[in-house]
């Protein structure tokens, strides 16, 4: 019968070192052409209290004999007031043998896991071997994960964050630096928050810049994790920044090209950025692209997520929750049925 696992399950089982790990493998299986991978789709309907939006990608990893799909809705524009839960967010883990349902997973934790995990294998390939001093601008619920994936790749030694709410930044400050035994402090701008940095963050849901590439020190690692579309265009880091990398490593080019990301597209329009800098970290990984040649590199990630991630993650909390006689059981019946009913 298929699981039903919950976001307590999720964090019950998948440490981040655990997810950076399936990730990382996941990226050099789709690079490697082992992996199949469909750009994330995104679908919008007006209603008549804002407007429905509903996003789906699909993925599955032969080498593991198991697909899946994430859906997740939302109400975006909203007249009304907005829940704190979120209405539906789901990963649907399939075997690849059988074509039958092994799990449903929700979604949120696994996501936020997912974000983190992916900029920990960029951290692990793209930033100096010695950096561990940390700038994290944004203190919500992605940050957290971000700088649990980079403790997870780096001994850090010390992180100062900036958010625009000084409690909130205070707070964040507290919780992580008792979480991750890592001195965490919050610092009251962005500019202070990066600068002399060897790694930076940028976890925040901001339309607009909040990284000016003129405060970060060279050799730095930079990641955004921001998504964008030709709909709702969103960017976390200027132009200066994408001019000073000598390379832009993305999860998945197809999406970015599909998306027409913002961040990406308008730093080529303005000659910010070309072409010939921007690849995919699956290239990175299997060494097909150097990351870096000279110690005052400054390498950039952009975080935009890949349907095999998925896959891999609800794979590996799936496979310890059998383990581990955990989730709950659904009945195999509501999710199939006789090819030929009888009496037809």
């Amino acid at each position: 019968m298929p699981l039903l696992l919950t976001d307590d399950d999720v964090r019950e089982h998948l440490s981040m070192a655990d997810a950076v790990d399936c990730v990382e493998t996941a990226l050099k299986e789709f690079q490697a052409g082992k992996a199949e991978n469909l750009p994330r789709h995104h679908f919008y309907a007006q209603g008549n209290r804002g407007t429905f939006f509903l996003r789906n990608f699909q993925g599955a990893i032969p080498q593991s004999g198991v697909a899946g799909i994430r859906l997740t809705t939302d109400l975006l524009d909203s007249k009304i007031h907005r829940p704190d839960q979120r209405p539906f967010g789901a990963f649907l883990l399939f075997d690849l043998d059988t074509a039958a349902l092994l799990a449903v997973i929700h979604d949120h934790e696994l996501q936020r896991i997912r974000v983190g995990a992916e900029t920990g294998v960029g951290i692990r390939h793209l930033a100096r071997a010695e950096a561990n001093l940390v700038g994290i601008l944004g203190s919500g619920f992605q940050a957290e994960s971000q700088l649990a994936a980079a403790c997870a790749v780096r001994p850090l030694r010390a992180v100062e964050v900036y958010s625009p709410n000084a409690e909130r930044r205070a707070q964040f400050a507290r919780r992580m630096e008792q979480r991750l035994g890592v001195p965490v402090a919050a610092v009251p701008s962005a500019r202070e928050a990066v600068a002399g940095k060897e790694i930076v963050l940028a976890a925040t849901n901001s339309s607009s810049p909040v990284l000016d590439g003129s405060w970060i020190a060279d050799g730095v690692h930079v990641t955004s994790i921001v998504n964008s579309d030709r709909r709702f265009p969103r960017r976390e880091l200027d132009d200066a920044t994408f001019a000073r990398a000598r390379l832009v490593a993305i999860g998945y080019l197809e999406q970015t090209r599909q998306d027409h990301a913002a961040d990406i597209f308008e730093a080529v329009e303005t000659g910010a950025l070309d072409w010939t800098r921007v690849c995919q970290l699956g290239e990175v990984l299997i060494g097909a692209r150097a990351a870096r040649i000279h110690p005052e590199d400054i390498t950039v990630f952009k975080n935009n997520g890949l349907a095999v991630e998925f896959v891999a993650l609800a794979a590996k909390v799936y496979r310890l929750a059998l383990e581990r006689g955990c989730g709950e059981e659904i009945p195999a019946r509501y999710f199939s049925g006789l090819r030929f009913p009888a009496g037809r």
